[in-house]
């Protein structure tokens, strides 16, 4: 009997910077960080391809796999900071998915319920804590179980002070408290202290677990 081949599963992301009428010479400071995030995540092969802008303050990617989708939606938001990033992934399958701008040839249900992750952030926003990250892969209980998980860490992001943000951002350019303090120009207290009060460990054990849930989940999927 031959073998019923595997259908690929892809995770679309479409990242919508929040406010963006407001912020003084937009399309420059936009492409002032997309253009050198593009590659960083092409190199790193998180991404397939450049990030495409697909509207004024709207831009998205093909991930290589479902699972690489917490680390670029933590790097995106640390990257893009002052921007604020409501950010939607999809999940499934994807035509043509190599080829580019993924937003001229690319298509399937991964980039449908990308949109429709999308819809429903724009249709969500209640106040200080609406949701900035939204999950649709077409399976009701792993989308309940994300995006009650990115709820709470989204809260989270709302108190992280600009301060804060740049020894995060130190921290993770460095990969130590030590080398960040150095950057920095400040003692190895102020940067543990900085990260603590910046939910810092949380954001990571964030990523991490999603990482195992999502690559978990999709690999008994198939």
């Amino acid at each position: 009997m031959r073998a019923i081949a595997q259908k690929a599963i892809f995770a679309v992301i479409t990242a919508d910077v929040i406010g963006s009428r407001q912020i003084e010479a937009f399309r420059r400071k936009r492409d002032q960080k997309l253009r050198p995030l593009s590659r960083i995540h092409v190199r790193e092969k998180l991404i397939l391809s450049d990030y495409a802008v697909t509207a004024w303050d709207e831009f998205q990617a093909i991930l290589r796999t479902p699972s690489m989708a917490p680390r670029v939606i933590l790097d995106l938001r640390r990257r893009f900071y002052p921007m604020q990033l409501s950010i939607a992934v999809g999940i499934g399958g994807v035509s043509e998915p190599h080829k580019k701008p993924v937003n001229l040839f690319a298509g399937g249900e991964a980039f449908e319920r990308a949109r429709a992750a999308a819809d429903g952030l724009k249709a969500d926003k209640t106040g200080k804590d609406h949701r900035l990250t939204s999950f649709v892969s077409g399976d009701s209980i792993f989308d309940l179980t994300a995006n009650t998980i990115y709820r709470l860490h989204d809260n989270l992001l709302q108190d992280v002070s600009a301060k804060q943000w740049e020894t995060i951002l130190a921290q993770v350019h460095t990969g130590s408290q030590e080398l960040a303090a150095k950057k920095l120009g400040v003692n190895i207290s102020t940067i543990s202290r900085n990260l603590r009060r910046g939910h810092f460990w949380e954001m990571e054990e964030t990523c991490q677990a999603m990482e195992r849930i999502i690559q978990t989940h999709f690999a008994l999927a198939r």
